[in-house]
């Protein structure tokens, strides 16, 4: 898998993150929610089923765990799974703490009450095992490849990793189509209106989409995605496809061995979180 990167007309040569965090800030600055906390961007690449299906499937675990555990949530976005999880099942025992690499203001958190980093996943601001179990929701795919050893690192031997992932199924539609309406459109807006930045982020979607397709970057196969976390350190406990009415995505179950620690070579500022 390489670095996926995004298409915004802002070059930032040397730094993908730069363009990652500019990317997903304007991304939120537009989130909306309603009742049931949906988001209009949800439909690009994160089905609101594929949210509700992490949490419960983590929620025996999260309640079991002691009030001095830590759960990462990875690409958590404004926390929706932090609100929805506590809608449904209360908030839990354990601390979570919530990163993304989106500079959101405290006030735009939907559950504002839990830790929250703005950092990237390939670069985790966090010292060695740090963290009981790592939840994420169609994000992690998009940070590869450095995140892959960044989670080896930052999980305890024995801690359990819950990955929602894009199934390829996701680029079946004619992008190239969409992202032609999306461009005619925007000539007919004013260019410091919110309907144009609404259509430039949209934009910037359907060229991700494209370049997803022509590279071939998402996870294709079931041995493929095993052979992956595999290298890289991590047993398998299941992967499986799931689906709701329009979408498809891969739920993979990982387990860091106990008796493995990689040593990885890790720099920048260290987190303390407290208890």
């Amino acid at each position: 898998m390489a670095l996926l990167r995004l298409e915004l007309n802002m070059p930032y040569p040397g730094d993908p993150d730069k363009e990652a965090r500019v990317f997903y800030t304007a991304y939120y600055l537009f989130s909306g929610r309603d009742g049931k906390n949906r988001e209009w961007e949800n439909t690009d690449d994160s089905p609101d089923e594929s949210r509700t299906s992490l949490i419960k499937k983590t929620h025996t675990l999260i309640d079991l765990l002691p009030k001095d555990s830590r759960v990462l949530d990875l690409g958590a976005g404004r926390q929706i799974f932090e609100k929805e999880y506590e809608d449904n099942f209360g908030r839990p025992k354990c601390k979570i703490i919530a990163v993304d690499i989106a500079n959101i203001p405290k006030e735009n958190l939907l559950a504002d009450a839990y830790p929250h980093i703005q950092a990237s996943g390939r670069q985790l601001p966090f010292s060695n095992d740090s963290f009981d179990a790592v939840v994420s929701n169609m994000a992690f795919d998009f940070m590869l490849p450095e995140a892959l050893p960044e989670l080896q690192r930052v999980a305890k031997p024995g801690a359990s990793i819950f990955l929602n992932l894009h199934h390829p199924s996701l680029l079946k539609y004619d992008i190239d189509h969409e992202l032609a309406k999306v461009k005619r459109k925007m000539r007919f807006e004013s260019k410091f209106s919110k309907r144009y930045e609404k259509l430039k982020l949209r934009k910037t979607v359907l060229s991700h989409h494209r370049h997803l397709r022509n590279n071939g970057l998402l996870f294709e196969t079931h041995d493929q995605i095993a052979k992956y976390f595999t290298d890289g350190g991590f047993n398998i406990k299941s992967i499986d496809i799931k689906h709701d009415s329009s979408n498809k995505w891969w739920e993979v179950d990982l387990i860091k061995p106990d008796s493995q620690k990689v040593p990885l070579a890790h720099t920048g500022t260290i987190f303390t979180i407290s208890r």
